[in-house]
């Protein structure tokens, strides 16, 4: 029986915008698949696990990013390692932002990342706020962004989805980075259950890694039908309106 091993990094400080939500998704889905999923929820000065098939890292203000990144630089190797052996990386909005080269404030010093998605964040003047929806290899990504930060990747193909409404993260009109199978992503609310199929992918990359093939049944195509109602109307309102908060 396969274990599917998930770590959400600093949930106390990192978990602002309903990010573990996201872990509770790919908790379900696969669940519904036949496959247990075993969830470990670390915090600042905790030992990192052996196991993990996926790292959810969440997202946070600019004070907290201070807070966590001496102890996540601590944990860079063990990371690296993980995505070396097939691990995937969600990461959303601040905790996604420490993962570049570093994220440079208005003011005070520049917070220094990890440098495993090559470039720089930028800290804005303009605040991104409202629905936003991008075309990707995947589908179309839909959701809600609240930042006011551009990313300038040294490798502009590192950007997943075209924005076709919205604003996005990523200079050049995109949102969401995927580097290997690192994604980074500044939709928040949270991601995943606007976005079963991008759930799926993250899912599909973790269980490779101990040869099972990851599969979908009726249980998600239930659960699909409720997203992909949510979806349709967001997609018409980011379109035809702009909203500073989310509603339906």
């Amino acid at each position: 029986m396969t274990t599917l091993h998930i770590v959400q990094l600093y949930p106390d400080l990192l978990g602002v915008t309903g990010d573990r939500g996201n872990v509770e998704v790919l908790a379900a889905r696969a669940g519904l698949s036949g496959i247990t999923a075993e969830i470990a929820r670390i915090t600042v000065g905790e030992a990192s696990p052996e196991d993990a098939d996926i790292i959810v890292i969440g997202n946070g203000p600019l004070s907290a990013l201070r807070v966590v990144r001496e102890d996540l630089v601590g944990r860079g190797d063990w990371l690296r390692e993980r995505v070396a052996a097939g691990a995937v990386v969600l990461a959303v909005g601040g905790g996604a932002e420490l993962l570049t080269d570093g994220v440079d404030p208005l003011e005070g010093p520049a917070v220094e990342g990890l440098g495993i998605i090559g470039g720089r964040v930028a800290r804005t003047r303009q605040r991104r706020v409202g629905y936003v929806v991008a075309d990707t290899v995947d589908g179309k990504l839909i959701g809600f962004e609240d930042h006011a930060s551009v990313w300038r990747l040294k490798d502009p193909s590192a950007a997943y989805g075209r924005v076709i409404a919205g604003d996005g993260g990523v200079e050049g009109g995109f949102e969401t980075v995927v580097v290997g199978s690192v994604y980074a992503t500044n939709i928040q609310g949270p991601v995943l259950p606007l976005n079963p199929a991008l759930a799926d992918v993250l899912l599909t990359r973790a269980l490779a890694r101990h040869g099972v093939a990851y599969r979908t049944g009726d249980a998600h195509a239930e659960i699909d039908r409720h997203a992909a109602a949510a979806r349709a109307e967001i997609e018409r309102l980011a379109v035809s309106k702009r909203f500073t908060a989310i509603q339906l």
